[in-house]
């Protein structure tokens, strides 16, 4: 993933190689990664994405990635967030999702646990940016702790 730390510059031939590349870990029979695009029901509007990558169906866990546009602060990274990690749970059978967050960013802290993430630890003077260290916040989310699934009672059960 490219991600907010990626000192790397992509011009349209990267962008588009990246994207074909997550293509095809999406249509693969046990897919590596999922990737959503993220629409604002009120407008239509595509505003972010959001993936499950490094999927291991072995251990059932993937990361989550998600990046928004403009809209931030409006609680559709939230739904989106509880969307992608409903879709871990009762589509791909996950038990477990990760990811880590920057530890300025609140307002994302907030809105992973409103999704449904839990604070699991830190790694401690892990990363520099801003001219300093800081440490990284690790997240973790398990079905156990996931309620307000959309998804739990369309998923056919075989029964």
């Amino acid at each position: 993933g490219q991600g907010i730390l990626n000192l790397g510059i992509y011009d349209r031939q990267g962008e588009e190689a990246s994207l074909d590349e997550i293509g095809r870990e999406n249509a693969r029979p046990e897919p590596t990664a999922a990737s959503f695009t993220i629409y604002d029901r009120r407008d239509g509007e595509a505003i972010g994405t959001s993936s499950l990558v490094g999927i291991s169906h072995r251990h059932a866990r993937a990361t989550l990635g998600i990046l928004l546009g403009e809209r931030r602060g409006e609680g559709l990274g939230t739904e989106a967030t509880r969307l992608t990690l409903d879709w871990a749970f009762h589509v791909l059978s996950l038990r477990n999702v990760f990811l880590t967050v920057l530890p300025w960013n609140a307002a994302a802290i907030r809105a992973y646990e409103n999704a449904g993430f839990r604070v699991i630890g830190r790694r401690r003077d892990a990363l520099r940016a801003h001219g300093r260290r800081w440490d990284e916040v690790y997240m973790d989310a398990v079905p156990g702790e996931f309620t307000g699934s959309v998804l739990a009672g369309r998923v056919p059960t075989g029964e």
